[in-house]
């Protein structure tokens, strides 16, 4: 039995889309960084193609409309093309900002009825609602995300009936398609004067609050003591990139600037990627979809967001993993995102419920979303380690034992044991070790799974998983009775 590989996840994400396709006409395709989205999205074009059906990929990213346009050799919908003919059975990929002021290839698309497919990428972002209002009530309408979340979304309930998951960030990360990371929070920034206008941080409090000598100095020091081959570091805004790249220069970094007014943009890029003249990437908001450089490996969070969909695209980029170079990554994060509700890059997220209900104050009997953690006060460390943690495996620091820490009563016992189970197969663990990872992981549904296999092959085994559980007896005789008699299949992943 093996880990899962992205051709079988593709493989079920698709089905499932068509399922609620068929049944929803618009449903939400939520797929994490390192999936294949664009591989799952030319494959549903091909099949409609084969049936008929006219398929319109578009986006807001002019990174991700050359690479559709390249992978699918779809016709362009580009700036230079103001009419096009569009024909039944054929694929077309349009930037939306271009095909909203093509009001005469709109209404050709509008002609088709339900012989169109619309497959919109980032669908998280709003700013093709218009577009998309005149499409869906005629078409079929697939929206691509990684994070749909309601909160920063709100247009998502309005447009879509349905959510499918492909899979979550952790179970990539299991399965060795996305890197581990260590995050390591910062407090440099007085974070009390950042000021909220429509939902979001403004750029003149996050300035206050990140351009001082004491970030800058901290900042400084990070990137002197942590090894990194390739960094990003974003920012705020122009003004807070341009005058970070000039105290980076000045601190003799070899470091490279790239927002909207860059000029030779593609050049500047090419010294941090192609032609190894800079290791620092200092950015705003144009690199956090649609840029894909493995090589990166450190991630700088220089400014704060109230948005989860931009915390995590963020992160993502230095999620891609390197066979035998890289398989983890570290973010630094002054803006003290995981304090502030965002969580941590591997958590699991409740995406079928979040794309149209905004989460609710989570109550202490809730089930574990987020593992209890803390961050090390050690001398320069500040790394986010389980409530339990007693000494960091980063720094040495030695933690005292509080009171507050023993009132978590089993969440003491589940983090302490977790580091344990690192580089263990799922499959090989006991009954207790497999309930520690279901609580810390929040993986319930597929430890119950690995549990009734292991029942198969030795009887007694269930019922002493649900005893490390606390589940009741009738738990164990329902499980018991559906026992199926054909082997029951799983992911032997190596835990990470």
């Amino acid at each position: 039995m093996q880990k899962f590989t992205l051709r079988q996840y593709q493989i079920d994400f698709k089905r499932n889309i068509s399922l609620s396709l068929a049944k929803h006409q618009h449903t939400i395709a939520c797929a994490p960084t390192g999936s294949g989205k664009s591989k799952v999205m030319i494959s549903i074009a091909i099949d409609a193609m084969d049936k008929g059906r006219t398929v319109l990929l578009l986006t807001e990213s002019s990174k991700i409309f050359n690479q559709l346009s390249t992978e699918s050799k779809a016709h362009e919908i580009n700036s230079k093309v103001k009419y096009i003919s569009v024909q039944p059975g054929h694929l077309y990929v349009a930037m939306s900002q271009t095909l909203v002021r093509r009001t005469g290839i709109i209404a050709q698309l509008i002609a088709l009825g339900k012989n169109l497919i619309v497959v919109y990428d980032e669908a998280h972002i709003g700013t093709a609602s218009k577009l998309l209002h005149e499409l869906y009530p005629q078409c079929y309408g697939i929206g691509f995300t990684a994070t749909p979340d309601v909160r920063s979304a709100k247009h998502l309930p309005i447009l879509y009936k349905d959510c499918v998951v492909c899979c979550q960030v952790d179970d990539l990360i299991q399965d060795g398609f996305l890197c581990t990371y260590k995050h390591i929070g910062r407090d440099k920034a007085n974070i009390s004067l950042l000021e909220l206008r429509n939902g979001e941080y403004t750029e003149e409090s996050q300035e206050r609050a990140f351009e001082t000598s004491a970030v800058y100095d901290g900042l400084i020091q990070d990137l002197t003591a942590i090894p990194f081959y390739r960094c990003m570091i974003f920012c705020a805004s122009i003004k807070h990139a341009e005058d970070t790249l000039l105290q980076l220069t000045e601190a003799g970094f070899t470091a490279i600037v790239y927002h909207s007014k860059v000029e030779n943009g593609a050049y500047e890029l090419a010294k941090f990627t192609e032609l190894s003249l800079a290791n620092i990437c200092v950015s705003v908001g144009a690199l956090t979809k649609g840029f894909d450089y493995p090589a990166i490996d450190l991630i700088v969070l220089l400014r704060a967001t109230t948005s989860l969909p931009l915390y995590l695209q963020m992160m993502g980029r230095g999620s891609r993993p390197i066979p035998n170079k890289k398989d983890k990554f570290t973010v630094l994060d002054y803006g003290i995102h995981w304090k502030r509700g965002l969580g941590l890059y591997w958590d699991d997220r409740d995406w079928q419920t979040m794309w149209k209900t905004a989460k609710k104050k989570r109550k202490k009997d809730d089930e574990l979303s987020i593992a209890p953690i803390k961050e090390c006060p050690g001398d320069g460390c500040g790394c986010i380690v389980p409530i339990s943690t007693m000494v960091c495996p980063h720094c040495g620091f030695i933690f005292e034992e509080s009171s507050k820490e023993l009132e978590v009563g089993e969440l003491v016992d589940v983090t302490s044991e977790y580091d344990k189970l690192i580089g263990q197969r799922i499959g090989t663990i006991d009954p207790y070790h497999l309930s520690i990872y279901a609580k810390m992981k929040n993986k319930r549904a597929f430890a119950i799974r690995i549990a009734k296999a292991r029942e198969q092959q030795n009887r007694g085994w269930l019922a002493e998983f649900a005893k490390c559980m606390g589940y009741k007896k009738q738990w164990v005789d329902i499980q018991l009775a559906s026992l199926p008699t054909e082997p029951i299949d799983y992911a032997n992943i190596i835990i990470k």
